[in-house]
């Protein structure tokens, strides 16, 4: 399948079957993410792969309404970023989680992109970021950015389609 196919077809899962992901998959799809294109080449980002069914089903919890996604999830990937690193921290995580989407879709699996970044959580107070740091230890001053919801699809939406694209969206010289 071609790049373009493949963005055609990647769409966002959130069923997945009870078939275990393997870690070489997991690691496979993290290393994509780290050939996101990032800023000056600093790599501000950090990732955490979480298999626990206990602590998915957790951090499901670290969004309002709950983020359905994971419940039947096998995996998810936690994007972390350090703005201390690069001041394009968030552009370059926003690539990683995008390369990751779409190289999970290649290898056959589905995931499903989850917001952390400026999200309330299921605890009055909290916010998803810091539900999520609490979980899973994460420092103070790391920024998370969100997380990848992955597992073997267990839904088929219809691919995207290239002929209702708005292109009216698309200026030419000037607005």
């Amino acid at each position: 399948m071609n790049l373009k196919e493949l963005m055609l077809t990647r769409r966002s899962i959130r069923k997945y079957t009870a078939e275990p992901v393997s870690g070489e998959m997991l690691e496979d799809i993290v290393k994509a993410a780290m050939l996101g294109a990032n800023g000056k080449n600093l790599k501000p980002w950090s990732f955490i792969i979480v298999q626990d069914p206990e602590t998915i089903a957790k951090l499901a919890f670290c969004r309002a309404g709950k983020a359905p996604m994971l419940a039947t999830a096998k995996a998810a990937i936690v994007v972390v970023g350090d703005e201390s690193v690069s001041d394009t921290c968030i552009e370059d995580c926003a690539a990683a989680l995008t390369n990751m989407h779409l190289y999970a879709h290649s290898l056959g699996l589905g995931s499903c992109w989850l917001q952390c970044r400026l999200r309330p959580s299921d605890t009055e107070g909290i916010s998803s970021e810091e539900c999520v740091r609490q979980i899973l230890g994460i420092p103070e001053g790391f920024l998370i950015q969100g997380m990848l919801a992955v597992g073997h699809p267990d839904q088929s939406p219809a691919p995207h389609d290239e002929a209702a694209l708005p292109l009216e969206k698309i200026h030419r010289e000037k607005w």
